[in-house]
């Protein structure tokens, strides 16, 4: 694997390279404590659906799909977890934030989290959108984010 050295400076020898695109998230890979509760939470909680199990020597795997958005979800039991709750001061993973819509749909999926008692904070307005923080089986935060509407003027 090649590493690039981004202590040293991008100096007038470096030639301009141009970046490929990228079309978007293909997958999400999440390691969990116990992959069938975390199967459970985001199969009823979020709608994902199971695609295929896959239980191997070290590892519990299960790929999911969203029916609406199409993002793919992994989630993986390693065998040999330490079955500690996860901590966003390692490095890594902070937040893993999903798109919604609007606003209306923020407040859909609030009021669904207060329904099934998920652990979720209240709506946060701020200058880029709205966010809904919540929590999956393991701790990780999870975010909804709805983009600000822009107005006539902003164009």
């Amino acid at each position: 694997m090649t590493v690039l050295d981004l202590s040293t400076p991008f100096g007038p020898r470096r030639k301009e390279v141009p970046v490929p695109q990228l079309n978007g998230l293909a997958r999400i890979t999440l390691s969990v404590r116990d992959r069938d509760e975390s199967v459970r939470f985001y199969r009823t909680v979020l709608g994902f659906r199971v695609l295929a199990k896959h239980d191997r020597k070290g590892t519990l795997r299960t790929e999911c799909r969203h029916p609406a958005s199409g993002l793919s979800l992994a989630l993986i039991q390693h065998r040999d977890n330490f079955k500690g709750r996860f901590d966003r001061r390692h490095c890594g993973l902070d937040r893993l934030t999903l798109g919604v819509d609007d606003i209306g749909e923020l407040e859909a999926w609030e009021e669904r989290f207060a329904r099934m008692d998920v652990e979720h904070s209240p709506v946060m307005h701020g200058e880029e959108g709205s966010t809904l923080l919540f929590y999956d089986p393991d701790g990780t935060e999870l975010a909804l984010f709805a983009r600000a509407e822009l107005d006539a003027d902003d164009f």
